[in-house]
Parts: C-alpha cells; structure tokens; sequence
C-alpha cells in the first residue's frame, strides 16, 4: 500500500481497522496517516465514538423472542403430535378389532346387525393367509345357521371387517363350503362343525361333464375326498388346487365342473350324508352375504387431517 492513497480510503478501511482485522503493515500505513490528517482523525475519532454508543439489545429482549422461539417450536411439536394421533384415531375407527374369538364374535354381530336376518355369532375357526383372516362362526339365536367372515389386517395390527357370508344347514354335522378370494385368487373355504366320530372323511362334490357340451346324459358326479382330523375345522384351497384333485380322482377327461354340495364318509369310505340329515330344519332362509365400502373416505379424511397438520406445522416453524 502506498502513503499517497486518498482520505476516502483510509475512512473505507476504518471499520476493519477498529476490528483489528487489517495486517500490520495496513495498520502502520493507518497510523502514520492518522498522526499527519486531522480530518481522517476527526472522522476516525467520531466512528470510535458511535460504535462505543452502539445500544446493546436489552436482555429482557432477548429472553422474550428466545421464549416466543421456543412456543412455536413447542406448538410445531404439539400440531405434528395432534396431526398423528387424529390420523391414528380415524384409521382406528375402521380397523380395531383383535384376534381374539370374543372380540371377532363382536365384530360379526355388529357388523350383521343393520342388515337383514342379523346373526348373533360366535366364533369358531380363524386362520389367516397373507393379511386376510377368515372366522367361521355359528348363529346363537339360530342353531342352524353357519357362516364365514373375512376380516383385512391393517399396519397397527388390528383387523377390519370386510364381508359375511351364512347358509342354513340341513344338517347336524356340518360341512359347508364358501366362495371367497386372497389376493383376487378365487378360494374355497371348507368349514367342519359337530362332526361325530364316526366321521372320517368328507367330500366336495363337483357337477362335471365327460365330454364337451354340458349335455345331461354326459353329466356325472365327483366327489374330491379329504381325510377329517378334527371335528371341528376350517381349511381353505384354492379353485387351481382342486381343479387338479379332481382332475386325478377320474380317469376320464373332464370339462365344465363346478361345486355343487358337500357329502360325509366313515372312516371306511361309504357315504353317510343321509344319516345327519335334519329334516326339521326351515330352509326359508338359505343365506345371504352382506359386504362393506372400501376405504376411500378414510383416506380422504386422514389426507386433510395432514395436509393441515403439515400447514400448520410449517407456520409455526416459519
């Protein structure tokens, strides 16, 4: 640096000068020139003075804009708290119900109630497959009829109800099967109840033709057996999977089958279906299944509820 630089520029570096953050050689330049300039000493002299005067921010200032920081934060926290829990509680309406035999009995009953012929139910076999849990059930109120309900497992691990089905059985053994899906694949439910001991074997009897037509003097009857381990039981196959058991249980192509009832064996094979037969039975009512809307306004509810969350919470952060 060189000494003929102008005042304007001694005055440009006074404020890095009073900061100490000029080099030893600049301040030495600063002195000299200061020592021989009465006006860049009078303006020197005069900053010294008003950063000496500078108003510091009080300290209760400071307090109260760190305690508004901290009350925003603190609602941020409290809005995202509120955000989850209301999205929780709505999600919850729909799925709430354990796997818990008292509480799927509730759950079937409350369900069935404003439909017609509602059932008072308990439950007797559940099993679960990829999320969606099937409950065979009795009606209290009506010994006779039977039914199976289906039940989607949701990410806090409770289960929603989905759909019944019920059919009135004509027998004191029962065997019944339902129509049902697992992920868009076609299922059939078998549901065993009060199965005696005499009872070794049950069968799914399928209508089928041997030859191509679905003419009646070509139309058979073929029963897929399966052996009974329990008197009590619920197991489920897929329509492929017995397809292919009837296709080996006849030596004979076979085209056009399809289910058409269920029939009961001793342990020695001879069919006994007859023999459970309840004559007294009113087959008025031969069933019905009732269903339930999808989720889509919970979503749209648990959708608005975060949107407003999220805006709120941005507000007070901002």
């Amino acid at each position: 640096m060189k000494e003929e630089i102008t005042c304007s520029i001694f005055q440009d570096l006074f404020p890095n000068y009073i900061e100490k953050l000029t080099s030893n050689e600049t301040n030495i330049i600063m002195e000299k020139h200061l020592a021989t300039c009465d006006d860049c000493k009078e303006a020197y002299e005069q900053m010294i003075a008003d950063v000496g005067n500078s108003e510091k921010v009080p300290a209760i200032d400071l307090k109260f804009l760190q305690k508004v920081k901290r009350t925003r934060l603190l609602a941020a926290v409290l809005c995202i708290a509120l955000t989850l829990v209301l999205s929780y509680l709505l999600y919850d309406s729909e799925f709430h119900y354990s796997n818990d035999k008292d509480d799927l009995s509730l759950a079937i009953t409350e369900f069935t109630e404003p439909f017609e012929n509602p059932v008072d139910a308990y439950a007797l076999e559940t099993k679960e497959i990829d999320g969606t849990l099937f409950v065979t059930f009795k009606d209290q109120s009506n010994p006779n009829m039977y039914g199976i309900a289906e039940f989607s497992k949701g990410i806090n691990q409770k289960y929603r109800i989905i759909r019944t089905q019920k059919e009135l059985s004509e027998f004191s053994s029962v065997v019944e099967t339902y129509s049902v899906k697992i992920k868009d694949e076609p299922y059939v439910a078998v549901s065993g109840y009060n199965l005696s001991e005499g009872i070794g074997y049950y069968g799914l009897d399928y209508a089928t033709y041997s030859e191509p037509g679905q003419l009646s003097n070509n139309r058979v009857r073929i029963s897929v057996k399966f052996e009974i381990k329990n008197p009590q039981f619920l197991e489920l196959y897929s329509v492929e999977e017995l397809n292919s058991l009837l296709k080996k249980t006849s030596d004979e192509p076979l085209d056009s089958s399809f289910l058409v009832a269920t029939s009961i064996y001793d342990i020695d094979g001879a069919d006994i279906t007859e023999n459970y037969r309840n004559l007294e039975n009113d087959t008025s009512d031969m069933g019905s299944a009732t269903g339930k809307a999808e989720l889509f306004l919970i979503y749209v509810y648990m959708a608005i509820v975060i949107g407003l969350g999220a805006i709120l919470t941005r507000y007070f952060l901002t």
